[in-house]
């Protein structure tokens, strides 16, 4: 009997000093290790004979390392670790049942969240081994990126609307993959899987972008306030290759608290400005990149450390040829960042602030099947965005949702109007959802031989958005939520005055507007009376 007390002794002393070394390992772990393959019988797992990928890039968040020829690699890592890989050209990761891209691996003993939503659980020990798989896959220099901005629900309701608003027609589109540019949902994180779940029917790989909607409120520090974001999406920056076109996804949302107080500013933080800068280093100069976030570099931003935008800016000018890709705004516009900005160089940075899928926050009256028609402040209707990419070129085409894809613009003007009217100067409007800050705008009438040209107003809000609006108001017992205000610089608001020499009789104006992108025309009729 004392034999084999002692031995349970010795075996619980042995226990005892065996978790201690695993806890203490684990304290001083200082790295994490893998290999990057070729899973060429797509079981997800290494095999014997499978081949290591040699030159892939994997980061911690951070610091980005290349695989030597047998796709291996060792980089440093921390708790609360991110190690992702990105995805070089010509391969593919895999997805999981949403279309969600599965590339990345989370170490954090304690877990992330706050006190309202399912955050991040613990993850326990460090893994032996961090591995990714890679799949071949054909990559053309021609390729269409569908962008949408806020989709934004509050409930299970409007993701129905999203569902039948936008994703319906984009079910088995051409496209190479999809990005929601942030604010993936209104605040309620528990219905980031109902979400994924209806944007995952488009077919496509669909990557994702951090807004200030979506984080924990109630949390204390950025990293828990991020802990159902992690748990659903992975990290919430990171880059990605395809063809010869190259993607940061970027975190700019900083989450504040001091004391009873709590919010958020426009920032980046050091660890994510290094890992930004190291991933330009190893693009060459002539391929493109595409910087995507939520909130933009300037207009609509508050930055908490203006030295930080300073820096990031030096960052996206060491590269020749890139693009900014934002939203937050709730409105469709071009915005070209130059050094009145900031920019450092002489030839400025072309942002694009890409119209919301859920418009004006799913505001507004519904139509005949229960959809609001949800028109942002700036006029432009709910929609989203193709990306299209032809070699080093790329442009981007703004569609309006169920409508025609020639549905680029609408116009104001009266639809009948007096002799004596005319001769008072009678402003005709034009807002041109896409079109660029140069773009060549016209007017052509019916009997009148020369082109008018439209200039680009100030101050001016959408008289569309404004009429619209007035006829909401005066509905009494409405059970829908109303439109915002107008925005006072639509930015793409044209006008010119209507010839007053026009006799009676009706006549078509017809809109023309062409920019180094794409020409889009519109008309409309009026009338002339006595």
């Amino acid at each position: 009997m004392q034999k084999n007390h002692n031995m349970r002794k010795a075996s619980i002393v042995l226990t005892i000093i065996s978790v201690i070394y695993l806890a203490t390992s684990a304290q001083a772990q200082d790295s994490v290790t893998g290999v990057v393959y070729h899973d060429s019988n797509n079981n997800g797992v290494l095999d014997h004979g499978e081949k290591g990928i040699p030159g892939v890039m994997v980061s911690n968040g951070r610091d980005i390392v290349l695989t030597d020829h047998n796709g291996e690699y060792e980089i440093s890592a921390t708790d609360d670790s991110i190690i992702f890989l990105i995805k070089p050209s010509g391969w593919s990761t895999s997805v999981d049942e949403n279309n969600i891209p599965k590339f990345y691996n989370i170490i954090s003993s304690e877990g992330a969240g706050g006190d309202v939503f399912p955050g991040l659980e613990p993850t326990g020990h460090w893994p032996e081994s961090v591995d990714f798989a890679l799949y071949k896959q054909d990559e053309s220099k021609n390729l269409r990126v569908v962008v949408f901005g806020d989709t934004q629900p509050r409930t299970i309701e409007e993701i129905n609307y999203l569902a039948h608003d936008s994703v319906q027609e984009l079910i088995g589109i051409d496209a190479a993959f999809g990005v929601t540019l942030g604010d993936l949902v209104f605040d309620e994180l528990n219905l980031f899987d109902p979400l994924n779940q209806v944007v995952g029917q488009i077919g496509i790989p669909w990557r994702h972008i951090i807004g200030n909607h979506d984080i924990d409120f109630s949390a204390e520090n950025n990293w828990d306030a991020r802990g159902a974001y992690h748990r659903t999406y992975g990290p919430s920056w990171y880059a990605f290759s395809w063809g010869h076109a190259h993607f940061v996804v970027i975190d700019n949302i900083q989450w504040i608290v001091e004391g009873e107080e709590r919010y958020y500013r426009t920032g980046l933080g050091s660890d994510q400005l290094k890992f930004i800068e190291n991933f330009i280093a190893n693009i060459p100069d002539d391929e493109p990149v595409v910087f995507m976030a939520h909130i933009p570099w300037v207009e609509s931003t508050s930055w908490r450390d203006e030295a930080e935008k300073k820096a990031l800016f030096d960052i996206m000018a060491s590269h020749s040829n890139t693009l900014s890709l934002v939203a937050h705004t709730h409105r469709h516009f071009h915005y070209y960042i130059d050094q009145d900005d900031g920019w450092p160089l002489e030839q400025p940075h072309h942002m694009i602030s890409i119209g919301t899928v859920c418009g004006a926050w799913w505001r507004g009256a519904p139509d005949e099947y229960g959809i609001p028609h949800g028109m942002m402040r700036d006029g432009s209707p709910t929609g989203y965005s193709f990306l299209d990419f032809q070699g080093n070129d790329w442009k981007l085409t703004y569609k309006a949702a169920r409508r025609p894809s020639d549905f680029q613009m609408h116009l104001y003007g009266p639809s009948e109007i007096t002799k004596e009217e005319l001769s008072n100067g009678i402003q005709f409007y034009a807002n041109i959802f896409n079109a660029l800050p140069d773009a060549r705008v016209e007017m052509l009438v019916d009997m009148v031989e020369n082109p008018i040209p439209m200039n680009l107003t100030e101050g001016v809000t959408d008289p569309v958005f404004e009429a619209m609006r007035e006829r909401e108001q005066a509905l009494d017992n409405i059970n829908w939520i109303g439109t915002s205000s107008a925005h006072p610089h639509p930015r793409h608001l044209y006008e010119a005055t209507l010839p007053e020499e026009l006799e009676t009789g009706a006549y078509v104006v017809r809109i023309r507007s062409e920019d180094s992108w794409h020409t889009y025309e519109g008309r409309r009729i009026i009338r002339i009376i006595d």
